[in-house]
């Protein structure tokens, strides 16, 4: 299939990425876990290694307070993409909405990729070099930077990478979806054709 030749006479589709069902229970897990954190805060640090242990109570709090905060996030206000005429918007939980112009789009994939006995899937944005369009620690930036050599990309390739294993989205709906709005000169690729290995996985019998 081919881009939409009148997309950028179109307007916006938001799609909403919600967590699989599964996965909903994290953010819960995660709160439950805090308040437990919490409570556990004044007998240790009154103890007798009061203040090596509040330390690590500290240290262990702000990581799991950044945890819980970022899972809650996507489960209050789930990731969303909004393929327009301007360029692919990009609204994250905790995070401002932003939108990658075409121009900074360098191509879109749905990928398979094979890891052990498993084979995930996912959508794949590739940015042009020097775009930073979205913070590092994000979950689509941070997976793409993670899945970058199994995909065949250089390590320095900035992107995003949308887990259908976490989010509840059908890659090939979401392809179908950004090609109606991306101009010509952005390549998107047919969900069907893209598929690569870990090069650290066990190959699959």
């Amino acid at each position: 299939m081919t881009n939409s030749e009148n997309g950028a006479d179109r307007g916006r589709t938001d799609m909403t990425l919600r967590l699989r069902g599964k996965l909903q229970w994290v953010p819960v897990a995660a709160v439950v876990v805090l308040v437990a954190w919490v409570v556990a805060i004044p007998p240790v640090v009154s103890g007798a290694y009061g203040a090596v242990g509040g330390t690590l109570m500290v240290i262990a709090g702000l990581l799991l307070a950044f945890f819980t905060a970022t899972f809650v996030g996507y489960l209050v206000r789930p990731l969303r993409l909004a393929p327009g005429a301007d360029g692919l918007t990009v609204r994250l939980p905790s995070w401002p909405s932003r939108t990658v112009p075409w121009s900074a789009v360098a191509g879109v994939a749905a990928a398979e990729v094979a890891e052990g006995g498993r084979t995930s899937a996912h959508v794949v944005v590739d940015f042009a070099p020097g775009t930073e369009a979205l913070p590092r620690f994000c979950r689509p930036r941070s997976m793409y930077r993670r899945l970058a050599p199994s995909l065949g990309r250089d390590e320095r390739a900035q992107g995003l990478c949308v887990e259908a294993q976490v989010f509840d989205v059908d890659p090939a709906e979401l392809v179908a979806l950004i090609r109606e709005y991306a101009p010509g000169s952005v390549p998107v690729g047919d969900p069907a054709g893209m598929r690569y290995r870990n090069p650290g996985s066990a190959p699959r019998g």
